[in-house]
């Protein structure tokens, strides 16, 4: 057998040509049958009555455990590259608020508000929205009782943790993937 003497252009040429006709006739690609993961963006909001009331310390105790118990759930937490997760005494609007979870990539704001009204030690409030700003969801609890507000937050979050644990994989506490895929 006689090889073709056909001048190197020539080969590259067929050797192009051949390399895509081959991409060409592959199926095209797909995208992936599962869905991106859902995941929330976590604001803790430290109320006025709150910052006068009660400590700095207080308010990250409870935003810290709020995210402790989701993480150890593994709720899908998506942060912002930039700002993480927020714990803040200013006041955002919703709209700005979903903005930056929408930003982020996430499909729900879980909004943490931690106040101090006068006829408690301390009172929790957890909102969920979807992306468009529609609230899914709300849970709260307080701790009214006692001569000290010492054991305020962890009663608090018990009582919380409870009725969140009842929502976890569900919409607007998402499991990671990797979580839900585990089954």
């Amino acid at each position: 057998m006689q090889r073709s003497r056909l001048p190197s252009r020539s080969r590259v040429l067929i050797v192009h040509t051949t390399l895509l006709s081959a991409l060409f006739a592959l199926p095209a690609s797909r995208p992936s049958s599962s869905a991106p993961a859902e995941g929330l963006y976590y604001v803790a909001y430290r109320t006025p009555a709150h910052v006068s009331r009660s400590s700095p310390e207080v308010f990250h105790q409870v935003a810290n455990d709020m995210l402790d118990f989701l993480r150890q759930h593994d709720v899908n937490i998506v942060a912002d590259p930039e700002r993480g997760t927020i714990q803040t005494n200013e006041l955002f609007s919703t709209d700005s608020l979903l903005k930056l979870a929408r930003d982020a990539g996430a499909n729900y704001l879980l909004y943490v508000t931690v106040d101090r009204p006068a006829a408690s030690w301390l009172k929790v409030t957890v909102e969920c929205y979807d992306s468009s700003g529609k609230v899914l969801w709300a849970e709260s609890a307080s701790a009214k009782t006692g001569l000290s507000g010492k054991n305020a937050p962890s009663k608090t979050m018990d009582a919380l943790k409870k009725k969140l644990a009842l929502r976890i994989g569900q919409p607007g506490l998402p499991k990671t993937a990797k979580a839900g895929a585990a089954v």
